[in-house]
């Protein structure tokens, strides 16, 4: 093993994380005493490792196989990077690196100088690569029905308006609201939203009405899509139900109002 001041030195020369505004880093080579994956090989088999896209378009991938350990994959090169202490976020680092996540969605890869112990370059800024819905009328999402929305008025005891208490129920959630979205629930469930990074839904053109025992129910499909706070992408493709009263003399105008009866998901 070389002496410590020998591998910072290594480690120095090989490193060159440029400034914010002045390009993305240099990718390092890992000391010759250390043995990193090659990059051909997979930087950690776990499904839920997250890729990034960093300013200057560069793609750094990050996996997590314990608690206490980052593995980076940057520039042909893997690193292994150890928790360190933060105030906020989780900060890993090692052969001269720093990787700092605020949550699984954004990421900083800097250079720690000799003696520093939380890096003062700005380094290079990651963004998680966006999860997106598959096309319509492909497995998992919306029927390719060939039929555009209606952007015409509509009456809000309509079947569009059924369908507008789903999307307004999925932008609640996806703005973190959930207790303002149980509302528009049959049974004021509220959703929990701790087990994902991001969380987004495609709305579908809503069914027919249909009548059973004094009540009217639209079927509306969903896609959903976004990522788990573990990394791995989300995907879920289903149907939200719809309930409302008849237009039955003496019904209230809460129970005239379409609400979400239930949602059912393709796992």
């Amino acid at each position: 093993m070389a002496p410590r001041a020998a591998r910072g030195a290594a480690s120095l020369a090989a490193l060159a994380l440029a400034a914010c505004g002045q390009g993305a880093p240099t990718a390092p080579k890992p000391p010759a005493a250390a043995s990193a994956s090659p990059a051909s090989g997979p930087v950690n088999p776990d499904p839920v490792v997250t890729t990034y896209v960093c300013a200057g378009g560069e793609r750094l991938t990050a996996g997590y196989p314990d608690a206490s350990t980052a593995v980076i994959d940057y520039r042909g090169h893997a690193y292994t990077l150890k928790i360190a202490r933060s105030g906020s976020g989780a900060r890993y680092t090692g052969y001269g690196l720093q990787w700092w996540t605020k949550g699984l969605e954004h990421g900083t890869l800097a250079q720690l100088k000799p003696g520093e112990d939380i890096a003062s370059d700005p380094g290079v800024t990651c963004d998680a690569e966006p999860v997106n819905p598959p096309p319509p009328g492909t497995p998992g999402g919306l029927p390719d029905d060939r039929t555009p929305v209606s952007e015409a008025p509509f009456a809000a005891t309509s079947a569009q308006g059924a369908a507008n208490v789903v999307q307004t129920y999925f932008a609640l959630l996806e703005q973190g609201r959930a207790g303002e979205a149980a509302a528009l629930r049959s049974d004021r469930q509220v959703f929990d939203l701790k087990p994902y990074a991001s969380y987004h839904a495609q709305i579908g053109a809503p069914g027919a009405i249909e009548g059973a025992a004094g009540s009217l129910f639209v079927t509306v499909p969903i896609v959903i899509y976004g990522r788990f706070a573990t990394g791995k992408p989300l995907h879920q493709s289903g149907n939200a139900v719809l309930r409302r009263v008849n237009n039955v003399p003496g019904a209230s105008a809460e129970q005239l109002r379409w609400r979400i009866e239930r949602l059912d998901f393709n796992r």
